[in-house]
């Protein structure tokens, strides 16, 4: 190949595509273009080695989540205060590690490059891939941001979220990729299989059993509120905010008249120690109106050694949640602590926030249990299911204002979306600056609010029980099935290389022959 070539096959061609693959998601939504984006990976991945596969595997993935998590820049820089070029590092750093596991899959694709084209594109490929997706969400406690999967809320193929979840959607859409790349490329039998499989998906999809058949209502519709305060994350620590904001969600939560009103993250920029005496005052008042109010304050434990991000329940209601998934590198430094010195004197705020327990009680208004997640938490099916099937209501909490005006805030309300799904509840989102949302059980948003204003969302929300199959098997069948394929296709691919080998020693030792008679 020559070098023009090579430059555009391993460089520019495999960085465009991760460009393109970064628009199927929120707030773009143009989910075709990532499938066609996706099937160009795999037409560069066939029929290439391991390193050529993993190379252009690493550029797809750098740029796709360069161009997709860039708000970490304006987490960093513009509300953080980071230096610029710090931010950009940071950016680039993240994109490289994430591009890290894409690569691996390419390797497992070129390793299993002869296995027959059906079962290379249809199960070897989208099983690579999902390992390399599953072990991103749990390696240095995981960043599953931008999951495949995550297409499937824009899609209508999310009542298969409730039974494969977010992974068992990512490896049906490499297998959507595959099957195009048979029919464009395949020898008749392979384009055979890849027209059955596309004239068979809609029946397939209509087939299956709706969501409303694994979870059902249980007691009577609530109203819920959303405060959103909008507390901007430059003027939110200035000690004169901190009156004027206990005072708005003050009066916002007493005219809500809602069985249920939910705050965002750190609603309330003090430890609530320090605003024991208005929470007492709000308590009594929602008490009265038969209100549970969830507040999220910062909360100092009983020695006064370690404070927590937490949610607690005022009114009507009981419950403490204290967060337990942190952000690396923002809330906690993991590590010895002359990492985290290091980064302070670099200029990058790192929070020291304590760890909740994994398991908590829930939050209860009557008999109906509703379970929280803070913010980043929500990214991670398994910190949910820790509270399923016992909660009937799910409530995020969020301050997503650290990245106002980027791509992030649709992303992280498309991934709370898909929790809705797998679980098959309600979601009741609060954000600071927005986008809050009243979510059903299918994931499909009731109403939300736009960003950067004050303001109160109320909306029904009905409670549900029941087991979705995701809820009780979880991820263990998507991984352990994926995990299964790419062993046989390493076996398989061991065995034909043996084979080929054989083959090779047997018509040289006849040529030989052949040159002595």
């Amino acid at each position: 190949m020559s070098a023009p070539k090579k430059l555009l096959a391993d460089g520019l061609v495999p960085a465009a595509l991760g460009g393109l693959a970064t628009l199927g998601f929120a707030p773009y939504n143009l989910v075709p273009i990532t499938l066609v984006a996706v099937l160009g990976l795999v037409a560069l991945w066939r029929g290439h080695g391991p390193l050529r596969c993993a190379w252009r595997g690493f550029v797809f993935a750098s740029v796709h989540f360069a161009t997709g998590v860039y708000w970490i820049y304006v987490a960093m820089h513009d509300h953080a205060g980071v230096p610029a070029a710090i931010a950009v590092l940071a950016v680039v750093g993240l994109a490289a590690y994430m591009a890290l596991y894409p690569a691996l899959a390419g390797v497992a694709a070129g390793l299993m490059r002869r296995l027959p084209l059906t079962l290379w594109a249809l199960l070897a490929v989208p099983a690579a891939w999902t390992l390399g997706e599953w072990l991103r969400g749990w390696v240095f406690t995981g960043f599953d941001w931008l999951a495949l999967g995550y297409l499937g809320t824009e899609i209508p193929v999310n009542g298969l979220a409730p039974i494969v979840g977010v992974h068992g959607l990512s490896f049906l859409v490499m297998a959507a990729a595959g099957t195009l790349y048979m029919l464009y490329t395949g020898r008749a039998p392979a384009r055979l299989v890849a027209l059955l499989l596309i004239l068979a998906t809609p029946v397939l999809l209509w087939c299956l059993p709706p969501a409303v058949h694994w979870t059902h209502p249980v007691g009577q519709p609530m109203q819920a509120a959303i405060i959103q305060g909008n507390t901007q994350q430059s003027e939110k620590w200035d000690p004169a905010t901190l009156a004027p904001t206990m005072d708005a969600y003050e009066r916002m939560t007493e005219a809500s008249r809602a069985d249920l009103v939910v705050w965002p993250e750190v609603a309330i920029p003090a430890l609530a120690q320090r605003v024991a005496t208005p929470l007492r005052r709000i308590s009594r008042q929602a008490a009265a109106q038969d209100q549970l109010v969830l507040a999220g304050l910062l909360r100092l434990d009983g020695d006064g050694q370690r404070y927590y991000n937490s949610l607690i329940a005022l009114g009507a209601g009981r419950g403490e949640y204290h967060k337990r998934h942190l952000v690396p590198f923002g809330e906690y430094v993991p590590g010895p602590k002359w990492l985290g010195q290091l980064l302070d004197g670099m200029g990058a705020p790192i929070g020291g926030l304590a760890i909740g327990e994994r398991v908590q009680p829930l939050f209860y208004k009557g008999d109906i249990a509703f379970g929280a997640s803070i913010c980043f938490e929500d990214v991670f099916s398994r910190n949910i299911l820790t509270e399923m099937p016992r909660a009937n209501v799910l409530v995020n909490v969020t301050n997503d204002a650290w990245f106002a005006g980027s791509n992030g805030p649709p992303q992280h309300l498309q991934i709370a979306r898909m929790r809705a799904a797998e679980m098959g509840r309600p979601m009741v989102r609060a954000a600071n600056t927005g986008i809050s949302a009243n979510i059903d059980f299918t994931g499909r948003v009731f109403a939300q609010t736009p960003e950067n204003v004050r303001t109160r969302l109320t909306g029904q929300v009905t409670p549900r029980e029941g087991v979705t199959p995701f809820v009780r098997f979880g991820e263990t069948p998507v991984v352990a099935g994926s995990g299964a394929v790419v062993l046989l296709g390493f076996v398989g691919a061991g065995l034909g290389s043996l084979r080929r080998r054989r083959q090779g020693r047997v018509a040289d030792r006849r040529r030989e022959l052949a040159s002595r008679v």
